[in-house]
């Protein structure tokens, strides 16, 4: 064994010069096509020099939109054709399957599929889905099953989540286990594969594309962002790099072309299943014969089975480290075959691996940079959008701001010349002031409109408008759609006259497509006319036509279309013209010769304003740390960030488009006016919530959150400060916003955003005071330096424009122009220790890892085996060298192939060490490679991709080494920055708690080299003060309240009354509930954001943010939400905050159903028969089931509000059920446990309240009976259960008392039991760790005020001595907010009924309370539970208790909102309930025999006139039939399936109900759109009518917000 290791393993060390010449692919030159179902050499050169032939445009049609066309088949579709699918698993975009396949003589042979499935996520896979890739790898791989890779994907997840959870080390892994499978495989290039997502899958012996399939390192768009300085569009970037599969082809980069499109008929389906098959049976042929002819291979299978029998200790510690697959037991260990596969799996993939030398290299003459098109592009394309809406602009009918604007300006106007008495000018208004103001609401409603119905092309539509509306007799020249009498007459003209020619040449590309098919075209509809105007007027607007001195250009060129087809196109409007006001466009107004020049004068605020908003967003840094310390901003850093961002502004503004004078104190008072004026508007909130929708797509970079506070800035500070400035008002610079949106976890969210624009500062301050290179690094660690291959540079493959100027220009400066220098040297201080050395060479293009520096890596690492030398590695990269095409991914497989193979093969470490900004490819390769010893200097950033290429925002949490240190599997560690040496001091003071490494460099280089390999190292995080729950036990002063409706309005009462001061979180619709008016002068409401509770009142963090900032020392945590959340409370403590509830201990225990369970039983309280702890296995569980007796209850864990609980009534439904509740439970409560209990089939609910102090004194107040529930959810409470006998009275207050001793319980809690009627026995069932809804029944007969005893006990105050009475009886009724539906099974149905509170009076009378969450014109959200008041009242007995109740409701008056009062009158009126001879059957037996129509009559009656949310009237159009539709969400337009294919619907085409009128994109999930979405139970478009469009509002590929116009449609007969 030592012997073979002193020689070397020679199957490594000749890899290189044997991958020079091999391939396992037979030639493809013959036209008869040897391997079924490819195309041959020759008829891939033919169709190459065609798509050589194109120009950009049609290229790009050609070459790359067939494989993006969204209905394209996903490939999990084609694969279950191709043979029998034995087994499949799908994961999101994720799937496998394992597939009988006929392999001819051989007969059916399984193969194994691997699929990006683009119908989920367009392919994108997280994390999870390449480990679950790498995990299929391995399963095949052991069980010899060949692999076939299927690439659809446009790359990797790039997004916060897939970096935070180790995507680049997921990546990483996957190539290493397709590296190393020990079976055959193909990768198929199936549509789109594009970046690291599709590389893992390119690791195979044999690489074939389907024949409209597309392959390349980045997607064009963000190859273009990369290449910016070049001026090339996407387009032009695409057409470089050639990523088709034709030319993939002639790069040598694929082996193959498949004849298949899944756009093909099912015939040519066989080609592709021929191709697998034949190229399977290729590969191993090869292999046989290369095994044969090679006996080193067996010699190297020789030393792999000794090390596999007898592995070094340092191999051990090192394999025991990495995720990488081992073989677990001889059976699984590879054969020689095995070894030739991925030993010549290498020798394909790198013989892609091109580079050239210095030697080869041709110098440049000095040449200037190429010419791109994308300023030009941009501009066409910034036209044509602007034109599109010019040319048919909205109408204003069909948005009723506009119409109401409009109308009340005329009306004013003519009401100037109106007498009027004096007693009239007191009633209406002085006319001249009434038409100001009414002419001011236009300008100001107008302006904001186009504002946001353009959107991100505002800027420059608005400047364009203002050019337009300056020279309005040019604007009058603009061909309008109705022009074209016929556009088939107009297209024959064109294509045809030879007059026409001029025109003809300035056609865009999709105009000359117009023209060669307008015969076919036109029957295509309003569209072809749409497309034939744009295009004449973008000739119109251009450059001049004829010559002419006495006419404007776009005159000049009106004139000579309108004499080339005089009878075909209208002549251009001379003059306003009177239009209906059915026909007015908002065009009409603008060009109105009275208003004209305010609109002019608008366009330039609106401007201003446009500059100034995003202006903020780029400042927000300089106010990002007093903004967070303070919520709030004080008016000199507000006036600051206003000059700065008007300063800037200014400049970014082109010199022309202000016509004043550009002075910082005349641009400042136009923008206060314009403000000022805006404000006047009603609903000018609206405004700036739909800015923000928009503004925040098109800066995705930035963090959600911060849109939220620049929106309140510039509305609510900016007013202060105006007011401040001008009227002499104090300033409030709190920074407090009210509606937050639906944005998860806003406060927490917004705080690391706030440090993140801190620390992104920090990190450009340090990096900019000290630069260093890759000499810098090599001086500070090494000596006897010796470079190698130094004459090794990129061979330009793609000739990308630029990439050889930079070439040249490192050359002319004696730098390497190459992404890495390598070579040897010894470790400064220990001579002895000699290692080969790779450092990146930032300074020649940001250190990208070309292929120049993939065979530099390559050959060291066999130089190394050679001289038996550790490799040491020092990588900050941009990721791989996107200009050289698709061959550059190769090197990603390559390098990681290479690093498996020495670690393992030649028994030698790796150590990386990260820096600067280490992304994409480099860090997905080798950076992170399972078996690499991986470090990261403190302040780097390692995202799996860089920022410029990933449109989102990237906290720095999920990018930063620092934070990514304690994620698992990150790292081996974090190390001293050597060249910034207060980096970390720098840090730590934006965040406290950010942790900062120990080790250095040199610590590390020198334990790894002496043979000691830790899977992990330490990290030091910052220290916090340690807090017990004993230490916050202090008097409560200022306490966060975390409840909403009747929760929040008693805890605030109480708080009050016991002078503590409140802060309150609210959720968006909450911020106007009757609860916030509670508040008083020394308490404080925050909007915690969001809608549903998981966007509100769940995200703990931004509870905790909360908390600090406002200083409390107290949390209560409410009812419900994370009131019993363990972690909460632990969390809420930990940072010195005292969390008003019991101990994390008790929580836990009693919290967990099975821990509660067993500790009774400890206790001998008794409990329902049952499993008595957790069940896993669906078996062992129904054989419990069956020895309990059915029916029996599964029941969650941590389930409890009704929910997490099935009752199962035999054994034949039980599996399906058991996994339905493990399902729910885990997707509601985090976690998926379940237990069994005997379902009690008659049974009272009983409960007991407790308190206990942190004495030790314990006291059980009293019991409640809840029986009386609907679904599981209680309806009326009582404080004594009628017919429950002393004894089991005794056991119940007994057991409670127990429990609340054996687990140290503090505070208010209530234990429920059981009251089993026919067995005349009480269970103990839960323990609700909290403050339940009923508890102030138990407040009226016990005399305790529970919630002020909270207060207490939180205090550290003793309860020893509280008085404990019982007097009378108390009942409560839960008001809720519903209305009862009969169903068509004659089911009822209890619906919630949201909307506005009309009229809300509850009387104030003795003996009752009230817990109110709503008032008169509050509003009822849809959001959360439909509680909306408790009524308590309490009598000397239960019967006069009821009565009171019954009669107290009926004098409630609460109307606009459907109520269960009559339901709840009914129940205290039934006899029933008057004997209590009733069980928690009692309600739907109650139902039963009640007469629900007069039920739902009287429910209905009670409500008066209710506000309804929606309505036929909303979309309804005034003087018209027609009617809107209105957008749903925000999201993209898209009117067509594909760039390629008609749009779903044209003006004049007719619908149904349940046609496709558009797909709405967001998050990367496309929703089809149909009027019948609309429907709900209001009937807004009648399904017996079609309808017919009337207008396509919006343009493909555009953002609209929620409720912009789509379309227009009138009803007409089916």
């Amino acid at each position: 064994m030592e012997k073979q290791l002193i020689e070397g393993d020679r199957l490594f060390l000749i890899a290189e010069s044997l991958a020079k010449d091999f391939s396992l692919f037979p030639d493809v030159s013959q036209d008869d096509q040897p391997v079924p179902g490819l195309l041959s050499e020759r008829a891939i050169k033919r169709m190459h020099a065609q798509l050589k032939s194109l120009d950009v445009d049609a290229y790009i049609e050609a070459a790359v939109t067939p494989s993006e066309d969204q209905s394209r088949q996903p490939a999990p579709d084609i694969i279950r054709q191709l043979g029998i699918v034995r087994e499949e698993n799908t994961t999101g975009p994720y799937y496998q399957a394992l597939v009988d396949m006929d392999f001819g003589p051989q007969g059916l042979r399984q193969v194994g599929f691997i699929a990006q499935d683009r119908s989920k996520d367009l392919g994108s896979w997280m994390p999870e889905h390449h480990l679950k890739a790498a995990r299929f790898v391995e399963y095949c791989s052991a069980r010899s099953v060949p692999l076939v890779s299927f690439m659809d994907t446009p790359g990797a997840d790039a997004r916060e989540e897939a970096n935070a959870q180790n995507q680049a080390h997921s990546i990483s892994r996957l190539i290493a286990e397709m590296s190393n499978a020990d079976v055959p495989n193909i990768g198929l290039i199936y549509g789109l594969g594009y970046s690291g997502g599709a590389i893992p899958l390119a690791a195979s012996n044999m690489i074939l594309a389907l024949r409209d399939s597309v392959f390349n390192t980045i997607q064009p768009a963000a190859l273009a962002n990369i290449a910016r300085r070049m001026n090339l569009s996407w387009q032009e970037c695409a057409k470089f790099v050639g990523p088709s599969a034709v030319e993939l082809f002639q790069q040598g980069n694929i082996d193959g072309i498949v004849d298949y499109s899944p756009n093909d008929s099912q015939e040519n389906l066989e080609n592709l299943r021929q191709a697998i098959i034949g190229g399977l049976a290729n590969i191993e042929t090869r292999v046989r014969e290369f095994v044969g002819e090679n006996p080193y291979i067996v010699d190297h299978y020789r030393q792999s089975l000794q090390r596999y029998l007898k592995p070094s200790a340092h191999l051990q510690a090192m394999e025991s480290s990495a995720s990488l697959r081992l073989a677990k037991n001889p059976t699984e260990y590879t054969n020689v075959f095995g070894i030739a596969y991925r030993y010549l799996r290498y020798l394909q993939v790198r013989k892609r691996i091109k580079a050239t030398s210095t030697q080869q290299y041709g110098r440049l003459a000095p040449q200037e940079m190429p010419a791109g098109e994308l300023k030009e592009r941009t501009d066409r394309e910034r036209r044509q959008k602007f034109l599109y809406w010019l040319q048919d602009p909205d109408k204003i009918i069909y948005e009723d701001s506009l119409s109401k604007a409009w109308k009340s300006y005329v009306d004013r106007r003519q009401a100037m010349n109106d007498e009027r008495g004096r007693i009239a000018q007191m009633i209406f208004g002085e006319p001249k002031q009434n038409y100001e103001d009414a002419r001011a609401t236009l300008i100001a409603t107008v302006g904001t409109f186009l504002y946001n119905r353009w959107k991100k092309e505002a800027r420059d539509n608005l400047a364009a408008l203002r050019e337009y509306l300056r020279n309005h007799q040019d604007t009058r020249q603009i061909l309008q759609v109705q022009d074209i009498h016929d556009p088939k007459i107009v297209l024959e003209k064109l294509t045809q006259d030879s007059d026409a020619s001029v025109w003809r040449e300035r056609f865009s590309y999709e105009g000359r497509k117009l023209l060669g098919n307008f015969s076919e075209q036109i029957e295509a509809g309003a569209s072809v006319a749409r497309q034939l105007t744009t295009e004449l007027n973008m000739i119109i607007t251009g450059e001049r036509l004829a010559q002419s001195s006495s006419e404007s250009d776009m005159s000049a060129n009106r004139r000579v279309l309108h004499e080339l087809m005089p009878a075909s196109i209208e002549p251009p409007q001379i003059g306003a013209r009177p239009v209906a006001i059915a026909d007015m466009t908002l065009l009409d107004i603008l060009l109105n010769d009275e208003l004209r020049g305010d609109f002019i004068q608008e366009c330039e605020n609106l401007l201003l304003f446009d500059g100034v908003y995003d202006e903020v967003i780029a400042h927000m840094d300089s106010v990002a740390a007093e903004a967070q310390g303070a919520q709030a901003l004080s008016r000199e850093s507000l006036e600051k960030l206003i000059a700065t961002t008007l300063d800037s502004a200014n400049s970014s503004l082109a010199a022309d488009q202000i016509s004043e004078g550009k002075t910082l104190a005349s641009t400042q008072a136009r923008l206060f006016d314009w403000h000022q004026r805006l404000h006047k508007m009603p609903k000018s909130e609206d405004f700036y919530r739909t800015v923000e929708e928009w503004k925040k797509l098109s800066f995705p970079h930035i963090a959600d959150a911060l849109f939220v506070v620049i929106s309140y800035t510039l509305n609510q500070l900016l007013t202060s400060l105006i007011s401040a400035s001008r009227d002499g008002r104090n300033f409030q610079g709190r920074i407090a916003p009210k509606n937050i949106g639906r944005r998860k976890d806003f406060w927490n969210r917004l705080d690391m955003a706030y440090n993140d624009l801190q620390m992104q500062n920090v990190l450009k301050a340090v990096k900019g005071a000290t630069r260093f290179g890759c000499n810098d690094i090599i001086d500070n660690y090494f000596e006897d330096w010796e470079p190698r291959y130094d004459d090794l540079l990129s061979s330009d493959p793609c000739s990308f424009p630029g990439f050889r100027l930079s070439i040249e220009q490192a050359l002319n400066k004696g730098l390497p122009p190459c992404g890495i220098v390598a070579g040897f040297g010894s470790v400064k201080g220990s001579r002895n220790t000699r290692v080969g050395v790779l450092v990146s060479n930032v300074q020649f293009q940001a250190g990208a890892f070309d292929m120049a520096s993939a065979e530099k890596f390559c050959r060291l690492l066999v130089e190394c085996a050679e001289q038996h030398l550790p490799l040491v590695c020092f990588i900050s990269s941009g990721g791989m060298q996107t200009k050289e095409g698709a061959g550059a991914l190769f090197s990603m497989a390559a390098v990681n192939d290479r690093i498996t193979r020495f670690v393992r093969d030649h028994d030698l470490p790796v150590i990386v060490f990260g820096y600067g900004d280490c992304t994409g490819g480099a860090q997905a390769s080798f950076v992170t490679h399972p078996l690499v010893q991986t470090y990261y200097f403190s302040g780097t950033s390692m995202p799996f991709a860089g920022q410029i290429v990933v449109p989102s925002n990237l906290p720095l949490k999920s990018i930063l080494a620092n934070y990514l240190s304690t994620s698992d599997g990150a790292m081996q560690g974090l190390v001293k920055h050597p060249f910034y040496a207060d980096i970390d001091t720098q840090l730590r003071a934006v965040d406290a708690e950010i942790p900062v490494p120990e080790e250095t460099v040199e610590a590390v280089m020198a334990r790894v080299l002496a043979g000691s390999i830790d899977v992990r190292r330490p990290v030091v995080v910052a220290h916090r003060p340690t807090y017990t729950e004993a230490s916050l036990i202090r008097p409560t002063r200022k306490v966060l309240i975390h409840a909403r409706g009747c929760t929040a309005a008693k805890l605030i009462r109480i708080a009050q009354q016991q002078e503590i001061s409140v802060v309150l979180v609210q959720s968006d619709p909450d911020m106007d509930s009757a609860t916030v008016s509670q508040l008083g002068e020394r308490d404080t409401v925050v909007c915690i954001g969001g809608n549903t509770p998981d966007e509100s009142y769940l995200n703990a963090m931004s509870v905790l943010n909360v908390a600090e900032h406002e200083g409390v020392d107290s949390l209560h945590p409410g009812i419900g939400f994370l009131s019993e959340n363990s972690a909460f409370a632990e969390l809420i403590r930990s940072h010195g905050i005292n969390f008003i509830g019991p101990p994390v201990a008790s929580m836990e225990t009693m919290g967990n159903k099975s821990n509660a369970i067993n500790t009774a039983l400890r206790l001998k309280v008794p409990v329902v028969p049952g499993s008595h702890g957790i069940m896993t296995n669906v078996e062992r569980a129904a054989e419990v089931a069956e020895q309990i007796g059915y029916p029996v209850l599964i029941k969650a864990v941590h389930g409890g509000g009704g929910k997490g609980i099935q009752v199962v009534e035999n054994a034949g439904e039980f599996e399906e059920l058991f996994h339905r509740v493990g399902i729910e439970a885990r997707s509601a409560f985090g976690n998926g446990d379940v237990y069994l209990e005997k379902y009690v089939t008659s049974l009272k609910h009983i409960e007991a309240q407790l308190l206990r102090d942190t004495h030790g004194n314990t006291k059980v107040i009293g019991i409640r009976d809840c029986s009386v529930q609907r679904d599981k959810q209680k309806v009326i409470e009582e404080s004594g259960s009628p017919h429950l006998p002393q004894h089991l009275l005794d056991e119940v207050l007994r057991s409670t008392a127990e429990l609340a001793n054996e687990v140290g319980y503090v505070g208010a809690g209530t234990v429920e039991f059981i009251f089993d009627l026919k067995n005349n026995a009480v269970y103990f069932m839960e323990m609700n760790t909290r403050l339940q809804v009923e508890h102030p029944v138990t407040e009226w007969t016990s005399g305790v005020n529970i919630v002020a005893e909270q207060f207490r006990i939180a205090s550290g105050e003793s309860i020893a001595d509280l008085q404990v009475t019982e007097t009378g009886y108390a009942v409560e009724a839960r008001i809720n907010a519903e209305r009862i539906v009969v169903q068509g099974d004659g089911g009822l149905a209890f619906r919630p009924h949201p909307g506005k509170v009309l009229n809300c009076h509850f009387p104030e009378e003795e003996d009752v309370e009230v817990i109110a969450a709503v008032a008169t014109d509050t509003f009822v959200s849809p959001y959360y539970d439909s509680m909306v008041a408790q009524v308590i009242v309490h009598s000397d007995n239960r019967e006069n208790a009821a009565a009171k109740l019954e009669a107290y409701l009926a004098r409630v008056e609460l109307t606009g909102i459907c109520t269960n009062i009559p339901l709840l009158r009914r129940i205290l009126k039934d006899d029933g309930f008057h004997r209590a001879e009733y069980d928690t059957n009692y309600l739907p037996e109650l139902l039963a025999r009640t007469d629900i129509e007069a039920l739902v009559n009287e429910i209905e009656a009670g409500a008066g006139a209710t506000s309804e949310g929606i309505s036929r009237q909303s979309v309804m159009i005034a003087d018209s039939d027609e009617l809107k539709v209105l957008a749903p969400a925000t999201a993209i337009f898209y009117s067509t399936p594909s760039p390629s294919e008609p749009e779903y619907v044209q003006v004049g085409d007719k619908v149904g109900l349940g046609q496709t009128l558009c797909q709405l994109e967001a998050m990367k999930i496309f929703t089809p759109l149909t009027l019948a979405d609309f429907n709900g139970e209001a009937q807004i478009y009648d399904p017996a009518l079609s309808y017919e469009v009337t207008r396509v509002n919006m343009n493909n590929g555009q953002q609209v917000n929620v409720g912009d116009l789509l379309f227009v449609v009138k009803p007409v007969a089916s």
